[in-house]
């Protein structure tokens, strides 16, 4: 009993109550990474529009005092990009039926993955290595794997409102986050192998239940989710922990509309896009 009780403190320990740092100047932020001495930030645009093709996303580049150096590190016209993620000196972005890809010295762009003719909301990304990357499809609920060298694309499984996506090295596991059937807040966390082709995916034991948006996984192995609750915004969003030994499940109340929160190993950080605020938290991670 001694023991539940101490692994319920840890889980339950408030390292994301208090925000260290709140980033403002780019509007609807929606996805980040960090990268040497920045942050890099999806921006849906002025206009709060996540489907429609309108041309006014952006990724911008935030230093870590909280200065937005470039509104538009890339002059690539984007419609409403989301997920990013970064390897190497390549940053890809997740834009509703597009992946792309852009060389960060140089700023062109390297890669282009037109899905128009399936793809309807590309939503978030995980890059496994410099030849594969995952991508979700919250419309579709595909859960696709890409191959970074020819763009040729696997289909991992399909789960209604597929949203946040990572992948654990150690387990070759990959997790899914959804946000449910029409988007109704009864998402789940799901997962399955990598490299088992006859793996599918499969809801975890115990999972939290929630509108799920990004999904990080911390040093000792516990999965945080970001929650939104419903879509209108109207309630607070969470910060759910779920351990995947103990199947132990805590929330923490944040600010409305969490989207695609973020981890900086490097600065031991947590980064949290407040996408309906058009801001971003930064809290400290327990050392």
């Amino acid at each position: 009993m001694k023991r539940l009780a101490t692994i319920v403190l840890c889980l339950s320990t408030p390292f994301f109550v208090k925000a260290q740092q709140i980033i403002k100047g780019v509007p609807s932020p929606e996805s980040i990474v960090a990268y040497k001495d920045g942050y890099f930030v999806s921006s849906i645009g002025e206009k709060l529009e996540p489907i429609k093709k309108d041309g006014d996303g952006a990724i911008a580049f935030v230093d870590k005092s909280g200065k937005v150096k470039s509104p538009k590190y890339f002059d690539e016209v984007l419609n409403a990009p989301k997920g990013i993620d970064i390897v190497g000196s390549r940053l890809y972005v997740a834009d509703i039926d597009h992946v792309k890809g852009f060389d960060i010295v140089t700023k062109k762009k390297i890669f282009d993955l037109d899905l128009e003719k399936s793809a309807k909301l590309l939503n978030d990304i995980f890059i496994v290595n410099e030849n594969l990357l995952l991508v979700t499809d919250s419309f579709t609920g595909d859960v696709l794997s890409v191959n970074l060298s020819n763009g040729t694309t696997t289909k991992l499984g399909v789960i209604a409102g597929a949203n946040g996506i990572l992948y654990d090295r150690k387990s070759d596991l990959v997790y899914v986050c959804s946000m449910g059937e029409q988007m109704k807040g009864q998402g789940k966390l799901f997962t399955r192998k990598l490299k088992d082709n006859g793996s599918k995916f499969t809801e975890v034991s115990g999972s939290p239940v929630g509108l799920f948006d990004g999904i990080v996984q911390l040093e000792d192995g516990n999965i945080v989710l970001s929650d939104w609750q419903n879509l209108s915004g109207e309630k607070a969003g969470f910060l759910v922990t779920y351990n995947p030994a103990t199947k132990e499940v805590t929330r923490k109340e944040v600010k409305h509309g969490p989207a695609d929160i973020a981890l900086d190993k490097a600065n031991r950080k947590l980064l949290i896009p407040q996408l309906l605020d058009s801001e971003i938290v930064v809290v400290g991670l327990p050392k």
